[in-house]
């Protein structure tokens, strides 16, 4: 069984950005954190991404925005059914307004949604595939002992000079963790949030530095850019 099995027997799936636009919670100030990671992994167009549990499309449809070709990845054939609803949209609000404006620049620039059962730790592309892989309120599904798994494969289909970039729930160390799950009785206590502490060893591992942005007592932008050079051997 994967962390991802049974998602599209979940309830809240039809639901989840109406969830997300609560703006609270585990999701105070979603927006601006899926706005900061396009920037850092999409800083010119003509890139590709990698969007690693993809889910109905928010933040791959940013990365669209800004010029990038986008791969999005997710275990729920249901909430991809609604990410490729957007992009039928697209394609006619670019037919109505005739080839102009920014969702004509983003069909342009294409999109693509798969599901993979295990998107973190089977990413079902060639090494150096993409100039960025990036993910937001998916990792946590990962169990602590296969974190440094996934970010060794997220790594691996990185091309040298590209960026990997997250935006989650997580905390600085299990200290912090345990501090904040006594404060916010929300916290979800079946999750796996990331111990920032922990991936940053993961990644200097791959030869990479993690930098992290605190938008939230309990939400971090973190982002490791991948050496021209290429990584150290594993």
């Amino acid at each position: 069984m994967t962390p991802f099995s049974d998602f599209d027997s979940m309830d809240w799936v039809d639901n989840y950005d109406s969830v997300v636009e609560s703006d609270s919670g585990l999701f105070f100030r979603y927006s601006d954190i899926l706005q900061a990671v396009s920037e850092v992994a999409c800083p010119s167009p003509g890139l590709k991404v990698l969007d690693i549990g993809a889910g109905t499309g928010n933040l791959s449809y940013l990365c669209l925005a800004r010029g990038a070709s986008v791969v999005g990845l997710d275990p729920s054939e249901r909430m991809l059914s609604q990410a490729r609803a957007r992009a039928r949209s697209l394609s006619a609000n670019r037919v109505e307004r005739g080839g102009v404006g920014s969702e004509a620049q983003a069909h342009r620039s294409g999109v693509e949604f798969h599901v993979a059962s295990d998107p973190f730790l089977k990413i079902p592309y060639p090494d150096s595939s993409f100039d960025a892989v990036v993910s937001t309120y998916a990792f946590h599904h990962i169990p602590h002992e296969l974190q440094p798994k996934s970010v060794r494969e997220m790594v691996r289909v990185l091309r040298p000079g590209g960026v990997w970039a997250m935006g989650d729930v997580m905390f600085e160390n299990a200290v912090a963790e345990a501090e904040a799950r006594r404060t916010y009785e929300w916290l979800d206590g079946d999750e796996y949030y990331s111990r920032i502490d922990s991936l940053r060893s993961a990644f200097s591992q791959s030869g990479m530095v993690l930098h992290a942005r605190q938008f939230t007592p309990v939400s971090w932008v973190l982002w490791a850019p991948e050496a021209a050079w290429g990584r150290k051997p594993q």
